[in-house]
This record gives structure tokens, sequence and C-alpha cells, in this order.
């Protein structure tokens, strides 16, 4: 049978252990603070805009965490946090970068670089935009908010460069509603490739993908035989798109079937 002495010599190496993981760990994984520890706000300012510059992402983030983290009362603090948005943008974590412009926009509405936080949630939620063929949840949101910067912020650079973003995605919507249409033709299910090709045409005029969906309009009311609404989407197409490469086609099929009829 053991005794009190015995157990308290057994417990004592695994206390003597467990006191020198606890050191280890501190030295090793307190690590970020610790490297910082005397440096004022305005040197992890320059530093982590020297490591973002040379694309040192990860050690750029923890320089700025710090300083929001220990210098709360920093004049820059807005723009360390707006830095951080911009860190997490360039390393492709669209959401974090999402979250650090919303932040910023919440915590200073009325700074002069707000136009820049508000610029970074629309390029971060179009970053999160899918290829046409999947979901296009983030697009959608990323046009509502791409216009909410153009109409906020009219005259200024960032809500040039949002209306640009907005028309790029809605380029991509169009090509969403296009490629919809495509797989119904394909089926021959006409009815509904007619309703997605209608959709780009009234809603996208300005897309590529306009004058194409019109063809189909056409063709697939050829393969009806609606022959009355087929014409009208012939006529609307060489009104709109005269010059487009779906005119060009629909004209070489008409002078064909024509010359078909003649023979």
């Amino acid at each position: 049978m053991k005794t009190e002495a015995s157990r308290i010599s057994c417990r004592r190496p695994l206390a003597i252990l467990s006191l020198v993981l606890l050191v280890a760990s501190a030295a090793c994984g307190g690590g970020s603070t610790n490297r910082f520890a005397g440096l004022s706000a305005e040197e992890l300012f320059g530093m982590a805009t020297e490591r973002f510059e040379a694309g040192d992402h990860g050690e750029a983030i923890q320089m700025l965490d710090r300083i929001l983290v220990a210098y709360g009362d920093w004049a820059g603090v807005p723009d360390a946090r707006l830095m951080l948005g911009d860190v997490y943008f360039a390393r492709g974590d669209f959401l974090t970068a999402r979250s650090e412009y919303t932040r910023f926009i919440d915590r200073y509405a009325a700074h002069p670089r707000s136009s820049e936080a508000a610029l970074g949630v629309c390029k971060s939620l179009a970053g999160l935009a899918p290829n046409p063929n999947r979901d296009q949840g983030y697009t959608q949101e990323a046009i509502a908010s791409c216009r909410n910067v153009v109409i906020d912020f009219a005259g200024n650079t960032a809500s040039t460069e949002a209306a640009r973003i907005s028309n790029e995605l809605r380029h991509t919507l169009a090509e969403k509603e296009y490629l919809n249409g495509e797989f119904y033709f394909r089926r021959s299910l006409w009815d509904a490739a007619i309703k997605y090709y209608e959709f780009v045409a009234s809603l996208y005029p300005e897309s590529d993908f306009a004058a194409p969906a019109l063809l189909g309009v056409y063709r697939a009311n050829l393969e009806i035989g609606y022959d009355d609404l087929a014409e009208e989407a012939r006529d609307l197409l060489l009104q709109r798109y005269p010059d487009s490469e779906a005119a060009a086609e629909m004209n070489a099929e008409i002078a064909s079937e024509t010359d078909g009829d003649r023979g």
C-alpha cells in the first residue's frame, strides 16, 4: 500500500512536466504579443504596411490585430481597420474582408475613407460571386451593394469602380439565364427555353447575351409553329442588334430557307 509521501512523489514529475509544457507554450505560442511588445502603434502600422506590400499577409494581419487590441485609442485605428480588410481581400479571404469593411462602416460612417470601405464590401461580395453555372445569391447581393456605393458616393472614384463591377456582375446573371435557356432548348422544351431567353432580352439588354437570346426566341417559336411570335423576335433582333453575330446567323437561316423554297 502506497504511503502519502509516495503518492506525492509520484505526482511531482507530472507537475514538473506540466510546468515545463506551460512555459514552452508561452514562449512559442504567445508569440505575436511578445514579439511586438515595446513597439508603438505607428511602428507596427509602418511594419504592417511593408509586410502587406511585400505580400506577407499573415505577418501584416498579426501586426494590425495587435494595433486594434492594444492601441484602441490611437488616431490611426480606422486606417488599421481598413488595411486589415485590404489584406484579407488580397489574401482571397473575401468573407473576412467583407466583415472588416463592414465593421469600419459601422464604426466610422462619417470617416473620409468610408467610400473605400463601402467599395471593399462591394468588391468582396463580387469576389464571392460564383461562375454562371452555380447559384447566384452572392452575385445578387454584390450588385445591390455596388449600386449603393454608386448612389451614396456619386462623383467619387469609388462610385465609378462600383458601377463597373455591377455591370460585370449583371453580365454574369445574363449568362446564367442564357445558359438555362440553352439547356431547355437542347432538350426541345421550347416554352421553358423561351422564358429564359426573354428574361435575358428584357432584363439585360446591354449584355452580350441579349442578341443570342432573341435568336433563341426566334428559333424556339419556329419549332412550336408560332410564326408570328418568331417574326416579332426577328424584328426586335434586327432593330436592336443589326450588326450582331446573332442577326447575321438569323439572316443566313432565313436566306437558306428562302433558297430551299425556291428550289
